[in-house]
């Protein structure tokens, strides 16, 4: 009895050890993983502020065109208004 008894122990001792270790791979599998998703989600973010930014550059560039534009239009309605207060005085 005292061997059969024995025997079972090994084998649970057994199975734990086995346990153990598959747990013990699969937290070092899903280290492996979080760590490589962390840089992944840091290069996208990378990525993200750099579209940010340029689009940000973009948009200044547009408002600058913009503006000037709307001083061309100005100084031809100034010229337009001095050429007609010339004509018909």
């Amino acid at each position: 009895m005292s061997e059969d008894r024995l025997a079972r122990i090994e084998k649970i001792v057994e199975s734990n050890a086995k346990s153990i270790q598959a747990l013990s791979d699969a937290v070092a599998q899903d280290r492996k993983e979080r760590e490589k998703e962390r840089k992944e989600w840091a290069q996208d973010r990378r990525r993200v502020f750099e579209w940010m930014a340029r689009l940000a550059a973009a948009q200044a560039d547009f408002y600058e065109v913009q503006a000037d534009y709307v001083r061309h239009i100005e100084t031809i309605e100034d010229r337009l208004t001095e050429i007609r207060d010339r004509l018909d005085p």
